[in-house]
């Protein structure tokens, strides 16, 4: 994009280039916030990116979102912050919509159970759960050391503490082989907000569901299934 005189026109689309840090996609060629937008796909892949790639990802996109609209999402997770998800049991899917992978609600990414392959959770770097782990051990001790945390500050009103976990999923989808959505928060978010106790038990019950979608166990989540 041009400093001064004539911007650039978008490859993707034609339309204007605007804004001062536009994304960047092979070629270090910048495309506008509209294309930008819809995007969401492995960093990596923007890379290399020819304009090409970009429509048939616009494209895959617009199915993406027509997939969503017409699934019956019986199972919903709503208290995790900085990701929203959905469960349709019967049509065999899965939506994600959070910051860390570009996808909004109105159109996350949308999975098929076939296309998770593996899972595995973190607080900051360290492992909490994985597909080798059975029970509920890890993942607990981490809820509840992350509440301990939160109460000693709340109590003594000291400045929050910046927290986050990483849900690691591996998957057969074309733009995101692997995907790392982040959960960040400040440690008052699990009072003022959400509170720990829906938090903790949301965290639980969408890992379990995964889960079970890779084992191929019948998923449930409160008498639903």
């Amino acid at each position: 994009m041009a400093i001064l005189g004539k911007k650039e026109a978008c490859p993707v689309c034609g339309g204007e280039v605007k804004g001062l840090m536009p994304m960047k996609i092979g070629g270090k060629r910048t495309i506008c916030k509209d294309c930008a937008r819809q995007i969401s796909m492995d960093k990596a892949l923007l890379e290399n990116a020819t304009p090409e790639f970009i429509r048939e990802h616009l494209e895959y996109r617009k199915q993406n979102a027509e997939k969503y609209a017409k699934h019956n999402w019986q199972i919903k997770f709503s208290s995790l912050m900085q990701l929203t998800a959905g469960v349709d049991v019967e049509g065999r899917a899965v939506y994600l919509a959070a910051k860390s992978i570009s996808a909004t609600e109105e159109n996350p990414v949308v999975l098929s159970f076939d296309q998770i392959t593996g899972y595995s959770l973190y607080r900051g770097k360290k492992k909490l759960d994985g597909m080798e782990d059975t029970g509920d051990i890890p993942l607990e001790t981490g809820i509840s050391a992350l509440g301990g945390i939160a109460r000693v500050l709340n109590s003594k009103s000291s400045t929050d503490t910046v927290d986050n976990f990483h849900i690691k999923l591996t998957t057969t989808e074309p733009y995101w082989r692997e995907m790392d959505i982040k959960i960040e928060f400040a440690s008052s978010q699990l009072y003022s907000f959400v509170g720990l106790s829906a938090f903790g038990q949301e965290m639980k019950q969408f890992c379990g569901v995964i889960k079970s979608i890779i084992r191929k166990d019948p998923v449930t989540v409160g008498g639903l299934r």
